[in-house]
């Protein structure tokens, strides 16, 4: 059995919350290394492009994705006894005020990575600032009420005995959608599809390529 984990989220619309946190590398020198960058590029392209033409219209509401992961794969409502209840929930509000108003935390930050990722004195000095910048908005976080920023976070869990958990997080307001899961890919990872592919995308997102639409495709490409 492939033990595997993975986790992805999928948003509402053009105006959701989107988080991506890219580290740089140096150009690579070293030629046959270019050639096998450039090999898998391309084979991704070509995976993206078919996963494209395989998706249709068929969208479905944030309620409708409750009842449908209910009612085909068990799946019930964990509290804040679940052991990760609370940092998941705390995760989420945070990425959605860092992205709606940053202003509640601070305002925007950037840490540019070194140059240098091979001089582990600055990466480590780099990564110190990134931990406590987090930390800083962790707690300020946990000090924002839901009348300042309103925000209805569900967690529901299906579990498959010994062959895994699959953690779908939900945000109804956005709305958000948000699918991990850890266990065996041939069994977990179809059913974290299916949810993605059921939530499914309007034929306005796949006209104006919305994030909804770009969340889904990338998804596929997996």
């Amino acid at each position: 059995m492939t033990k595997s984990a993975k986790s992805v989220s999928i948003i509402g619309g053009a105006d959701g919350p989107t988080s991506i946190f890219i580290i740089g590398r140096q150009k690579e020198k070293n030629i046959f290394k270019r050639i096998k960058s450039a090999y898998i590029n391309n084979k991704y392209e070509a995976k993206r492009a078919l996963a494209a033409k395989s998706i249709v219209p068929n969208p479905h509401t944030i309620e409708e994705v409750i009842l449908y992961i209910k009612q085909k794969y068990n799946a019930f409502e964990a509290d804040d006894s679940y052991f990760c209840y609370q940092e998941r929930k705390r995760g989420m509000k945070m990425a959605l005020i860092q992205r709606e108003q940053p202003e509640l935390l601070g305002g925007e930050k950037h840490f540019d990575p070194p140059l240098d990722l091979q001089d582990m004195e600055e990466v480590n000095k780099w990564q110190h600032q990134l931990d406590d910048w987090i930390h800083d908005c962790e707690r300020k976080t946990d000090l924002i009420s839901n009348d300042v920023f309103p925000v209805d976070y569900h967690l529901f869990l299906i579990k498959k005995e010994e062959q895994g958990t699959l953690e779908v997080e939900i945000e109804t307001l956005r709305p958000l959608l948000s699918v991990s899961w850890a266990g065996d890919k041939k069994v977990m990872e179809p059913i974290s599809k299916d949810i993605y592919l059921y939530y499914g995308v309007s034929k306005k997102d796949m006209e104006e390529k919305t994030d909804r639409y770009l969340s889904l495709l990338t998804y596929l490409c997996y």
